[in-house]
């Protein structure tokens, strides 16, 4: 964040302390001025943040017990809900910004429920944010939590302290975990690439959400029940 004006690092500081006492457990601000203009809006910077799934939920999910309620969709509509809210503050602020949450997105038409895509996904913006990496199961990992959490963004011209970050390699190497424990075939076991389709990695027709690919991910277990041995 070189370069970056007082006022620059004081918003920063401030949304970050702001979204920490939240609950988000990772936040970075990232420059996306490198993406085409049709997936920014426009926007030069971003805002992404994750939220860790507990560990006891994920340990109930991998030992395939009957959970009462589901965390995960519940931290989805809680980060959703944090996305609106910081995207609210900066236009209260006097700054532009849109929130990525589904709400959002249907409102605008930003995200096609025929192919379950959106224009700039959570993703793609995290990978630039140096969070870490697209594995087999098309999910984000993370050296904190593996990919046992929930994140969404904000796209902002507010004078924000952005970072460039180198990106994460994927870390998968011959691991197939999550194509194995997928009952629906989902997954190929294709190691991600940007310059192929998301079918070379997933059929999301195919999926149900049932979590098991997060949940059997080695690097998601490392966080939830310290499985050793694990890079």
């Amino acid at each position: 964040m070189d370069g970056n004006t007082k006022n620059e690092l004081e918003l920063t500081k401030c949304v970050e302390k702001m979204l920490f006492e939240k609950g988000a457990d990772i936040v970075r601000f990232v420059d996306v001025s490198g993406l085409p203009a049709v997936q920014t809006q426009g926007f030069a910077a971003a805002v992404v943040f994750c939220m860790a799934l507990s560990k006891e939920f994920i340990a109930s999910v991998h030992k395939g017990e009957e959970i009462e309620h589901d965390e995960f969709v519940e931290k989805e509509h809680e980060t959703d809900a944090l996305a609106d809210w910081l995207a609210d503050y900066l236009r209260q602020k006097g700054h532009e910004a849109y929130s990525q949450s589904e709400k959002s997105h249907t409102q605008s038409g930003n995200y096609d429920e025929a192919t379950h895509t959106s224009i700039l996904p959570h993703k793609t913006i995290a990978r630039l944010a140096g969070i870490g990496y697209i594995g087999k199961n098309n999910l984000l990992i993370t050296k904190e939590y593996g990919c046992g959490f929930s994140m969404c963004t904000v796209l902002t011209n507010a004078p924000i302290a952005t970072g460039k970050y180198p990106l994460d390699a994927s870390r998968c190497g011959k691991c197939d975990a999550c194509k194995q424990i997928c009952s629906e075939n989902a997954i190929t076991g294709n190691k991600w690439s940007k310059t192929r389709g998301r079918e070379w990695v997933v059929d999301v027709y195919k999926c149900t959400c049932a979590l098991k690919c997060m949940v059997n991910c080695p690097k998601t277990l490392k966080y939830a029940l310290h499985f050793p041995k694990i890079d």
